[in-house]
Order: C-alpha cells, then sequence, then structure tokens
C-alpha cells in the first residue's frame, strides 16, 4: 500500500470512529447533532474510493458501518428530532445530497413534530407551557 493510500485509510478509520462515537451519542448531541450527517458522508467517500483499490481490504469498516447505519435508522425519529424536522429539510437543501444518501432523508420516514396547542385549547396546555408564558410576561 502507497503512503497516499495509507494515509486515506487511516483517515477513514479516524472518520468511523467519530461517526460511531455520534452514533452512541444520539439524543445527547444537542447542536453538534448534525455533524453525524457530515461524518457519514465523509466514510462513504472513502469506502466509495476503497472500493476500486484492490491493495485494500476494506471489508472490516464496511461492516461496522453496516452496524451503526442499522443503529442510525432505529433512532431516527430521535436524530431528526435532535436536529430538528425543518432544519433537517434545510440541510439536504443547501448540502443536495444523492438520493443513495440516504441519511439526509431520515426526516422523510419519520413523524413531524406535533403542533403547539392554540391560545384557546388551554386545556392542552403543559404546565411547563404554562409557566414559561408567565416568565416571559414577567420579564
Amino acid at each position: 500500500m502507497d503512503a497516499e493510500t495509507k494515509q486515506a485509510w487511516e483517515y477513514l478509520l479516524e472518520v468511523l470512529a467519530a461517526y460511531e462515537e455520534y452514533v452512541s451519542n444520539i439524543g445527547n448531541l444537542g447542536l453538534s447533532a448534525p455533524n453525524l450527517l457530515y461524518y457519514r458522508d465523509e466514510v462513504q467517500e472513502f469506502l466509495d474510493m476503497f472500493k476500486t483499490n484492490k491493495e485494500v481490504d476494506f471489508r472490516g469498516a464496511w461492516e461496522k458501518t453496516k452496524v451503526l447505519d442499522e443503529v442510525v435508522k432505529k433512532k431516527a425519529q430521535e436524530l431528526v428530532d435532535e436536529i430538528g424536522h425543518a432544519n433537517f429539510r434545510q440541510y439536504y437543501i443547501m448540502n443536495d445530497p444523492p438520493k443513495a444518501h440516504w441519511w439526509w432523508y431520515l426526516n422523510r420516514v419519520t413523524s413531524a413534530p406535533a403542533a403547539p396547542p392554540k391560545v384557546w385549547e388551554f386545556w392542552k396546555w403543559s404546565a411547563q407551557t404554562v409557566e414559561s408564558e408567565g416568565e416571559a410576561e414577567s420579564e
């Protein structure tokens, strides 16, 4: 394996480790949640590159990616909720990913968030909604 290929392979392993870290923390990613999508893109880019390279046996990386992808699919609703349903749409509009990059389209297979209750539907308000309304008025 030449030095350039070795460097690319090592980078793939780093990116795959970062992707694994993000996948294991779905639900606790906060504002960094969209990075999971970008890491998955990078993993795919390198896996595609190594498909044509006979020197590299990338099956282990491919298998690990498949396992992580299954976790992402199982936690799709949680990830979409964390990123934000509307934000998710904006991310794939900005990035224009190919259709084969299914992770950019997870919000199409998950439930949209429920609309907040209307002002006149006070019986649907939660105690937290009432408290936050009161705090906003007192400020």
